[in-house]
């Protein structure tokens, strides 16, 4: 469904097609939403906790503290054995988005969770998710301040 508003007095039209102008490039709110999931990414990875702050699943037996000291990988952070899953988390940003990802094939499984291959380290294993993306509320209160404050300075140029 298109909405078309018209009015006819030249001063609104005119604050109107500033405010167009002026919000048709949303890069410097996106660049600071960027910021924002990225902040919320190494929270979760320090608290190991998911964004809305629910902590993540323990160990397995598979990787229990006894056989992560024996590798060396203990005392340690879970999903954060290597470190190259967190320092591999970038973030995008342009006129018209803000997003955060990885290039680590394994980062959907350590994220959502599932079931792992026969070929794997663990061959077929469940994996418990733990979410390391997203925004949790106090993320998302942030966000609207952004735009809020974006806006803001639209209306007062008006």
């Amino acid at each position: 469904m298109d909405i078309e508003i018209q009015h006819n007095s030249g001063q609104i039209a005119e604050a109107f097609n500033q405010l167009l102008q002026q919000t048709q490039n949303l890069e410097p709110a996106m660049r600071q939403i960027a910021g924002v999931l990225a902040d919320a990414s190494e929270e979760s990875f320090e608290q190991q906790r998911t964004p809305d702050g629910t902590p993540w699943a323990g160990l397995s037996e598979e990787t229990t503290i006894p056989a992560r000291e024996a590798q060396g990988y203990w005392p340690g952070q879970i999903l954060q054995v290597t470190g190259d899953l967190a320092a591999s988390i970038t973030t995008d940003y342009g006129d018209d988005y803000a997003s955060i990802g990885t290039n680590k094939i394994y980062a959907p499984m350590m994220h959502f969770g599932g079931t792992t291959s026969p070929d794997s380290m663990i061959p077929n294993k469940e994996i418990p998710g733990r979410e390391f993306l997203g925004l949790g509320p106090q993320d998302e209160d942030e966000v609207l301040d952004i735009l809020g404050d974006f806006l803001m300075q639209f209306d007062e140029a008006l």
